[in-house]
């Protein structure tokens, strides 16, 4: 069994969604007899992150935060893993972020120089929420259409799949979301700004580096 390392920050409606739909992943990871690493919260914080990385050699990184082409924070918007500072965490191993951005810079070079594997969004990863279910997330049909999609990437990755497969099941779940809003976009107003949301995630989701890598 693998080391499993995820950061979890939760200090605004973003990162708190992202936060407790990841316990979805923890949980597999759990039941597969993987030992994960929780950076929850205010662990979230790029000292506690490379020191545990270095202690603990994970197999697969799962980045919660808000992002850039350069960067993935962590708590507080503060910078977790920076490009020409510390990418170098990243290397030899297999990193999902689930971050804005990130893998149109950084997760290039992290692949390209680092014998590793970056799977993440070239432009802003987008989701939509029921602001009547902010205060209880994994409630949230609307959050769930985005979420459940964008988990299938780890989700997949534990049940033993490789990287581009675990990446193309997460690309094949968004697309069946928005082939559902389609059929309903008369009777649901959220519809066709939802599947339009949905399409954009999907289409800039890459699986950069070596794609036949498992963990």
């Amino acid at each position: 069994m693998s080391n499993i390392l995820i950061t979890r920050p939760e200090h605004d409606h973003g990162t708190r969604y992202l936060s407790r739909w990841s316990e979805y992943i923890i949980q597999e990871a759990e039941k597969k007899g993987h030992t994960v690493i929780d950076l929850h919260r205010d662990k979230a914080t790029r000292a506690d992150f490379e020191g545990r990385v270095k202690k603990t050699n994970p197999a697969l990184v799962v980045l919660h935060g808000h992002g850039s082409e350069r960067s993935v924070t962590g708590h507080d918007n503060k910078a977790l893993v920076m490009l020409g500072e510390n990418e170098t965490v990243l290397y030899d191993r297999i990193t999902y972020a689930i971050s804005c951005d990130s893998a149109a810079v950084l997760g290039r070079e992290v692949a390209e120089k680092g014998n590793a594997t970056y799977i993440g969004y070239t432009k802003s990863f987008v989701f939509n929420f029921n602001p009547s279910h902010i205060n209880q997330p994994t409630r949230d049909s609307r959050a769930a259409q985005f979420l459940n999609a964008s988990n299938q990437v780890s989700l997949a990755l534990l049940k033993g799949y490789t990287a581009k497969e675990a990446s193309d099941r997460s690309r094949k779940m968004f697309r069946q979301a928005i082939l559902t809003l389609l059929s309903s976009i008369v009777s649901d107003p959220c519809a066709r700004e939802d599947a339009k949301d949905l399409y954009w995630d999907m289409t800039h989701q890459v699986c950069l580096g070596n794609g036949e890598v498992r963990i």
